[in-house]
């Protein structure tokens, strides 16, 4: 038991000495220690996404805990109940409120973000994603770092009818959390601007909104696309995907196109833009400039090249290989090369995502 919950147990025992308490359910348990990355693709081919019911129980010694049955929804009308369920947690703790309340100059959640955020939750990709942000909270109500309120557990404990946790939560932390390092909250905030961005504990959402359409491709931006792919980059995810080609690749592929496929949208295919100076710069020397130089500078033959092959350049040259996917421009005047005019290369190069499944072979899966 943590220190805070300790505390907060010794205040309410005198109140719970004679005090009823039901055994859990047979099907009960409490969430896992560790988080695990999602598999997106995986958990939509599932009947079901919310995970299972969410249930307050108490321990031996009086403290209420919080975990989820095993058993399934009954039907779609339950799986949307323990949607609901999962937005209404995370609307009280995981919006931020406050101008600078996940980083300097953030912004809270503005009225549009958080309806974009309640329609995302109760959608299929994004109830998977409310599922691990639900159990982390589930985690810190266990440890104690979350604030509970003692007449309502109190009447539970009479009645023996435990209330929902939504109920029991007053959207605080406890003394004790305020100060663990264990409880780190994820948030949603608002910035100035377009579009969204993550980092592994938060996501900001521009006050702007999103585009209605790509810049590099055309192709149109479907909204809870966006949302799965910047959770792609989150501790939900793989947070180390941000910064690199390969990365943002792998994360269109894993988490962004699913959604957009399940929303009637087309797959989206380039993701990189070409840039005014001429190049194409990472933020990050990432894995894909690594493995370059490690081929054509230090002449190492790499093998495993499966994630790089998530991308290619339209250029004349024999797949699957590690190519120089580096936009450029020609400056004026300057023409193809001999092999490029024979392969038929008039344009300049362009960096696109490259399934490594076709359609056709999904559907036989």
């Amino acid at each position: 038991m943590t220190r805070s919950a300790l505390i907060l147990l010794l205040a309410w025992l005198p109140g719970l000495a004679h005090a009823a308490c039901p055994p859990p359910p047979k099907d009960f348990s409490l969430p896992p220690a560790q988080r695990q990355q999602v598999n997106l693709i995986h958990e939509l081919a599932q009947p079901w996404q919310a995970g299972g019911e969410i249930v307050v129980t108490c321990r031996p010694d009086g403290w209420p805990q919080a975990g989820r049955r095993a058993a399934p929804p009954k039907n779609r009308q339950e799986e949307i109940s323990r949607r609901r369920e999962a937005w209404a947690l995370v609307r009280k703790f995981n919006l931020a409120r406050k101008p600078g309340e996940v980083k300097p100059r953030s912004l809270p959640v503005t009225k549009d973000q958080e309806a974009l955020l309640e329609r995302f939750a109760l959608s299929d990709a994004g109830a998977v994603w409310m599922r691990e942000m639900v159990d982390d909270t589930l985690r810190l109500f266990n440890q104690g770092d979350l604030d509970s309120r003692r007449e309502v557990w109190g009447q539970a404990r009479k009645t023996g009818r435990m209330p929902r946790l939504t109920a029991l939560l007053t959207g605080r932390l406890t003394e004790g959390g305020q100060f663990s390092h264990e409880a780190p909250l994820f948030k949603f905030y608002a910035y100035p601007g377009e579009g969204a961005q993550a980092e592994p504990g938060i996501i900001g959402l521009g006050d702007g909104g999103f585009r209605c359409q790509f810049p590099a491709s055309n192709q149109m931006v479907d909204p809870h696309a966006i949302l799965s792919h910047e959770f792609g980059h989150t501790r939900y995810g793989d947070p180390a995907s941000a910064g690199s080609l390969v990365g943002e690749a792998i994360t269109v592929e894993r988490y962004e196109n699913p959604v957009r496929v399940r929303n009637g949208f087309d797959p989206r295919t380039v993701y990189y833009v070409r840039q005014p100076s001429g190049d194409l710069k990472e933020k990050k020397a990432g894995l894909l400039s690594k493995l370059i130089h490690l081929q054509t500078v230090e002449g190492i033959t790499v093998e495993d090249r499966s994630a790089i092959e998530q991308i290619h350049c339209e250029c004349p040259a024999p797949l699957p290989v590690i190519l120089d996917c580096e936009v450029r421009q020609r400056p004026p005047g300057e023409k193809p090369t001999s092999g490029e005019a024979e392969a038929g290369a008039e344009q300049d190069c362009k960096v696109q995502w490259k399934r490594d499944i076709e359609p056709a072979a999904q559907g036989q899966q």
